[in-house]
């Protein structure tokens, strides 16, 4: 073997490393850009399913309201797994018929926790055709 032969093999195996390097960081920030993207989308759910936790948690309390008002305070209720509603119903002493109810969802109950809050202003009346349940304020936020 050559002195030459010997210098081309070292060159060879120094561009070698290189590219397996290279190669070798490109694979892991392209690991962990996914492992980013995957933390965000699990954040997104994680939000939007507290988010309609908190509805169903209002829509659960006008059902109560619907059918027997007197004395529904509220209550803490799990519709899915890992998940937790607090809802919290109060009669507005100034207006006859009228609650203020008030949802907080969470979820996962487990690992990284993420809170949804809704409160909503309804009205409960008898009319001719039965028992209904209105928002106080059409078009208000939540109601």
């Amino acid at each position: 073997m050559t002195r030459a032969n010997g210098r081309r093999r070292g060159m060879a195996a120094v561009w070698a490393l290189m590219v397996v390097s290279v190669v070798s960081a490109l694979t892991v920030a392209a690991a962990a850009r996914m492992m980013a993207a995957r933390r965000h989308v699990d954040a997104h759910r994680n939000r939007a399913q507290a988010e309609w936790l908190a509805r169903a948690g209002c829509e659960l309390a006008v059902g109560r309201l619907l059918t027997a008002p007197d004395g529904y305070t509220g209550e803490t209720v799990a519709p899915v797994a890992d998940s937790e509603v607090k809802i919290v119903v109060r009669p507005d002493p100034a207006a006859k018929g009228v609650y203020r109810i008030e949802c907080e969802a969470r979820f996962p109950t487990t690992g990284p926790l993420v809170v949804s809050r809704l409160d909503r202003e309804v009205r409960r009346a008898d009319g001719p055709d039965g028992v209904r349940v209105t928002p106080v304020r059409e078009g208000s936020p939540g109601g």
